[in-house]
């Protein structure tokens, strides 16, 4: 397929994303002596968490996802395809005429991040990160993030239809981030389906919403 765009309007839209990671990756190059095989995540300034194996995951993700992302005044919207279970994890996000923006992929083992318009010494940790305090077995999430001084509360309400989780993540009584997640029920077999998600942080200043693309 070809795409005929404006050089200019795509390299905008790159640059803004790139804004909205920025904090997000504020720390990802800092080198210090860890005990995982993986860079280190800041929680906060001082607390680094070690990312947890894909066995840790909370059920399988397998959709293609809208993802919003804020950082400020800056806004960008793209969509990220996710499969996700116990073996591993996968992303590749994608622009808004489909072309490839990134690929990340990870099992345990290895932890690959591929890139043409990010910079190289990005550390993926971060993402997966992120997506782990989100999906991840809470009970496991929580026992990581007591080792490093980090406290973890999940409240659950339930509606007719609709079932709203909230997970945050927490210092010495201030917020760090706050997870927020809506499943419903369906029709078809009255099983809980995840139907939006959204993560803020509010130690970095950014927020994403994931909702399943076309909804």
């Amino acid at each position: 397929m070809i795409f005929t765009r404006s050089e200019k309007c795509y390299t905008f839209g790159v640059k803004k994303f790139f804004l909205i990671l920025l904090p997000v990756f504020l720390f990802s190059c800092a080198s210090a002596r860890f005990e995982s095989d993986f860079a280190p995540v800041y929680v906060t300034n001082s607390a680094k968490y070690a990312i947890l194996s894909p066995s840790e995951m909370d059920g399988n993700m397998d959709a293609v996802q809208r993802m919003t992302a804020s950082f400020g005044e800056n806004e960008f919207e793209c969509d990220v395809y996710v499969i996700s279970d116990s073996e591993k994890l996968s992303m590749t996000i994608l622009n808004e005429f489909g072309a490839t923006l990134a690929e990340l992929f990870y099992d345990g083992a290895t932890l690959d991040f591929d890139s043409a318009v990010f910079p190289k010494n990005l550390n993926a940790e971060y993402i997966v990160a992120d997506f782990q305090f989100c999906l991840y077995r809470a009970d496991s999430v929580k026992a990581a993030l007591e080792k490093i001084g980090v406290d973890f509360e999940i409240s659950i309400a339930c509606g007719e239809n609709e079932t709203t989780e909230t997970r945050v993540l927490s210092k010495n009584g201030k917020v760090i981030s706050k997870i927020t997640k809506k499943y419903g029920t369906s029709s078809e077999n009255a099983e809980n389906l995840l139907q939006y998600m959204k993560i803020e942080n509010f130690l970095r200043g950014y927020s994403y919403i994931l909702a399943e693309a076309g909804e």
